[in-house]
């Protein structure tokens, strides 16, 4: 697995806001891989800190908030997101084993739940 750092985020457009029913804009991140350049619209929020690292034709993008208690877990393949999960801090001992692991062994240990 390895981390990628050559990725841009943004604000979803007032206009797919609107179509969408939202009453706030979604982060996009646009990135490029193997199969050429993608835009995938996250379920972080603005105050989330986002790594991205790929493995294969895979695309795992990990958002971590410390204040608010929570992390989440999106997966993509080409255009198409594979899955996600999303854990509150009352959740994470449950499911990690532990609070503080290194970003690497808690996507590997969420993948679990998404494929």
């Amino acid at each position: 697995m390895r981390k990628i750092n050559n990725y841009s985020i943004s604000k979803e457009s007032l206009q797919e806001m609107l179509d969408s029913g939202k009453f706030n804009p979604c982060l996009e991140i646009t990135l490029q891989d193997k199969s050429g350049q993608h835009t995938h619209k996250l379920s972080a929020g603005y105050g989330d800190d986002l790594e991205v690292y790929s493995e294969g034709s895979e695309i795992f993008i990990l958002y971590t908030n410390d204040m608010l208690g929570y992390l989440g877990l999106e997966v993509f393949e080409g255009a198409k997101k594979q899955g996600d999960i999303f854990l509150e801090e009352y959740e994470l001992k449950d499911v990690l084993g532990r609070k503080n692991l290194g970003t690497f062994s808690v996507i590997q240990h969420l993948r679990e739940y998404i494929t």
